[in-house]
């Protein structure tokens, strides 16, 4: 990666069987505004919907992608959490918040070893190196955190910021990101997100993120394809793993049994 140069990072979240159509289509528009590279966030059981690796389509789709383009992270293993608990702030956050998908909230360090290892077995059938992990709706516990750089993970991202967690180093970078699930939340997104880009605008480090259900509200895909497009203007388009100093950018594998 070139320090001098401002980065775009676009990210597909909740890649699984069922979202396949919607993220071809999503990468195919973003080649045609110029992005080629782009991280991929994969969902080994989407809501127990479906395991991964066992979508041939979507395996042979990704063999079309080039490895050096295309990063394929690790996003948490079912994308729900089983429960929330404590007072009303942890139950906003969890529930309200995150609609109960904030899987690595709360978890200890031995549930977060375990759900990693899992989804890392999952995801060793698919051929494509994962290198980083991002937890549902960013929420990681820090018992958790400490898993996934013990783990082996390159990078773990915050809505904020990277952690690049074999280098000791956090990049700023803020996230342009609609939340579609409602009504009220579009509302309040259309309004926000272009407000919020004109004020990242200087960040070194610009990400977009995109999920299956924002391409339900033709209004937010205009409006996310006109924000990639202006970015593009200025800044080169990357991936997470990118971000990762050459010489700790190693693949995460399994831990011994």
């Amino acid at each position: 990666m070139n320090s001098t140069e401002k980065q775009l990072i676009l990210s597909f979240h909740d890649l699984h069987p069922n979202t396949l159509e919607c993220c071809r289509q999503f990468i195919e528009n973003c080649r045609q505004l110029g992005a080629e590279k782009m991280t991929l966030l994969a969902v080994p059981d989407y809501h127990r919907q479906g395991i991964f690796t066992e979508s041939k389509e979507l395996l042979d789709y990704l063999e079309t992608l080039p490895k050096e383009n295309y990063d394929l992270c690790l996003h948490g293993y079912y994308h729900k959490a089983e429960a929330v608990e404590g007072g009303w702030i942890q139950q906003l956050k969890g529930k309200l918040y995150t609609m109960g998908e904030g899987e690595f909230y709360q978890l200890t360090y031995e549930e977060a070893v375990e759900k990693l290892q899992a989804g890392l077995k999952v995801m060793a059938n698919s051929k494509f190196p994962i290198y980083g992990f991002t937890a549902p709706a960013w929420l990681v516990s820090p018992a958790a955190k400490h898993a996934i750089a013990d783990s082996g993970f390159s990078y773990n991202t915050l809505w904020d910021k990277v952690e690049l967690s074999q280098a000791n180093i956090a990049v700023k970078a803020p996230t342009l990101v609609y939340s579609s699930r409602s009504a009220w939340r579009r509302l309040v997104s259309k309004i926000w997100i272009p407000l919020f880009h004109a004020y990242a605008n200087n960040a070194h480090v610009l990400r977009i993120a995109v999920h299956p259900a924002d391409f339900e509200c033709p209004v937010i895909v205009n409006q996310i394809y006109r924000m990639i497009e202006k970015a593009l203007r200025t800044r080169t388009p990357s991936t997470y793993r990118d971000l990762v100093p050459t010489e700790k950018r190693m693949p995460v594998t399994l831990a011994r049994s």
